[in-house]
């Protein structure tokens, strides 16, 4: 047993019980497509029109499907977040291998419709407004790295930062073994980093989905 054991696959029954989490969500998610409007449905379209309105600050109107598409990732991120807070859920998000296939293939998608439908704007942003000629090659050299790791930072923020919350509550509950002190300091220091990776479980679904969000209205 290590420390990082918490992230490895686990099954209950003979079934591979990880990755449940993703479907629970796909499932209950869009509530909107098969409930009749209620409390539920009123909470969630009050949560989806107060965080668009933040959203279509940065997308202006005229890209109002980028705006849905951020914040029901957003939203996923959230969700998937805060319920991988509580015991025995597997934390998706602190896996490299969701947030970059999420990282990669939406960034890939927005890199790849700018080029295409945008090809001037998109080259333009290669070469800074104002730099001198003579760094042209070298400006366009330093832009392409930045632009091809945008993904990489993107996802691996959201999976290290999920990820070091967890551990940090796994070594916290190893002092309450030490007695009656360090249980109760145990006890405490938990409670209080649970209600900060509450805060984090939103501010990085916010983080990742603003982001993502600025990178395609850049490229379109």
């Amino acid at each position: 047993m290590s420390l990082f054991s918490v992230f490895d696959p686990t099954s209950y029954f003979g079934m591979t019980m990880n990755w449940i989490i993703m479907i629970l969500i796909f499932v209950y998610f869009p509530v909107k497509y098969y409930l009749m409007s209620g409390g539920l449905f009123l909470m969630f379209k009050l949560i989806y029109d107060s965080i668009s309105k933040v959203f279509t600050e940065v997308s202006m109107p005229r890209h109002i499907g980028l705006n849905f598409l951020s914040v029901m990732v957003f939203m996923y991120l959230v969700v998937s977040n805060l319920m991988g807070l509580f015991p025995f859920v597997f934390t998706s998000t602190a896996h490299p291998m969701i947030t970059l296939g999420m990282g990669l293939v939406l960034w890939l998608s927005f890199f790849s419709m700018g080029w295409i439908m945008n090809f001037k704007n998109s080259s333009a942003h290669l070469v800074p407004e104002g730099s001198p000629i003579i760094l042209a090659p070298l400006m366009v050299l330093i832009e392409s790295i930045s632009h091809f790791i945008r993904p990489f930072t993107l996802s691996i923020r959201l999976a290290a930062n999920m990820m070091a919350g967890h551990l940090i509550v796994g070594l916290l509950s190893s002092i309450s073994m030490i007695g009656m002190f360090g249980f109760l300091s145990s006890l405490f220091l938990q409670s209080t980093l649970m209600i900060l990776e509450f805060g984090v479980a939103i501010i990085q679904g916010f983080v990742f989905s603003i982001l993502l969000l600025l990178y395609a209205t850049e490229y379109y």
